[in-house]
């Protein structure tokens, strides 16, 4: 019976057509969609995660049947008539079991097969979005428990990297998207390393983080912060970020037919270390900068989308907050003390499935009379190669940070990701 995955995938073809023949021709054809076929097959027959589904199948049977179906589906003109009397993918599916990640596999090697037969990632990414709805109907499996090992099995970036406060997203935004890349019958983990180094400043943060049944995150990161011009170039300031974060509705990869987002909800504690490199003026923590505390919690909501069939990915936070500099320089202050909710944005467009290329922008508060706060910007490179390793360069846009050094501080962002 799990023979019928490879199948199953497109069984809904009817239901699902594309509404004029861009997507048929942008895959070749006829021609070029049986070429794609037998490539995917190649690279299925080879893979250690499904080989086993199609032990005794009939392939050549099958690779028909698959060409058809992507014909009709992609709005060509071809016509399939269905796998004997059951053309139901959820009664078909529904005593197979299937997982995630032999899902995610099989079309995992159908983007594959496209890449190696030269289809652009805006076309192949337009199939993926028909594909991808069929996820609710295909994997019957329960879910939701842990296996012994991570599965690795969620789709290329489809974790996010690490933002400079340990949780997963972009480089300054959290996204709903939960960190690692093990599915909702297992976990995933993931170390990073960043740079951000501007004219004045350079900041280090360094951490861990886990997801658990893609629907919880906990983070754990270290920030260093150094001054590099007089007259700060003594300061030192560190802080321990203590993040977690659980999905609460929506599918981002999924439901590619609804506009309904994936969002998820989220806090990141916040402890200040001191402040050192300063004792000729008298400051030792950020109480002597104005700050009214030297801890805080920022509490978010984020939705996050994917939209495979515009090659984008599109998040909103929302955030509540009162630290300053991220907390590097406390929370609350002279001029503000209160919560404000802070609006935090991310776009990112899927150059191929491996690199994305995106902007981001986070608002702050300005609560101490020595900062002048301004919001944080970037424009960032993410480069995905495989599941194990990732790596995000940026030119980043702090803002002003202190009236000691009062010109805006840009420069570049680099940060290191492995997974496991």
């Amino acid at each position: 019976m799990r023979n019928l995955l490879a199948v199953g995938l497109l069984v809904a073809a009817t239901a699902a057509q594309a509404q004029d023949d861009g997507l048929y021709r942008g895959l070749g054809g006829e021609t070029g969609i049986k070429r794609i076929v037998n490539t995917m097959f190649d690279i299925v027959l080879a893979d250690e995660r499904i080989k086993e589904t199609f032990d005794g199948f009939d392939i050549e049977q099958t690779k028909s049947r698959l060409a058809l179906q992507f014909c009709e589906l992609s709005g060509g003109p071809c016509k399939f008539k269905g796998v004997g009397k059951n053309r139901d993918m959820k009664s078909a599916h529904e005593d197979l079991k299937l997982t995630d990640k032999d899902f995610n596999a099989l079309t995992e090697d159908l983007q594959v097969a496209m890449e190696r037969n030269d289809v652009p990632t805006s076309v192949s990414n337009r199939l993926v979005a028909l594909l991808a709805p069929m996820h609710r109907d295909i994997v019957t499996a329960a879910g939701g428990v842990p296996a012994a090992k991570p599965d690795q099995g969620k789709f290329i970036a489809t974790g996010g990297v690490s933002m400079v406060e340990g949780s997963g997203g972009g480089g300054i935004v959290p996204w709903a998207l939960i960190t690692g890349y093990g599915t909702r019958d297992s976990w995933g983990a993931s170390a990073f390393a960043t740079r951000v180094s501007t004219q004045d400043y350079r900041l280090m943060s360094y951490g861990v983080a886990a997801g658990i049944c893609d629907r919880i995150e906990l983070s754990l990161a270290r920030q260093e912060f150094e001054g590099r011009l007089a007259p700060l170039d003594q300061l030192r300031i560190k802080q321990d970020i203590v993040g977690a974060k659980v999905r609460v509705a929506g599918d981002a990869v999924y439901e590619q037919d609804s506009w309904m987002p994936q969002i998820a909800v989220g806090l990141q504690y916040k402890r200040n270390k001191g402040v050192d490199g300063l004792g000729a003026l008298g400051v030792a923590n950020v109480r002597q900068l104005g700050a009214k505390s030297e801890h805080g919690t920022d509490f978010y909501i984020a939705a996050t989308k994917i939209l495979f069939e515009q090659s984008l990915l599109l998040n909103a936070t929302l955030r509540s907050t009162r630290a300053n500099q991220m907390g590097l320089m406390g929370f609350g202050g002279d001029k503000e003390s209160s919560r404000k909710l802070m609006p935090e944005l991310s776009a990112g467009y899927l150059l191929t499935r491996k690199l994305v290329l995106g902007a981001e922008y986070r608002s702050k508060p300005h609560n101490l009379g020595v900062d002048n706060e301004k919001a944080y910007k970037d424009i960032f490179l993410a480069w995905l190669p495989n599941r194990h390793f990732s790596l995000t360069a940026a030119y980043a846009d702090l803002g002003t940070i202190t009236v000691f050094n009062a010109k805006t501080q840009r420069g570049a962002y680099l940060s290191a990701q492995v997974a496991f």
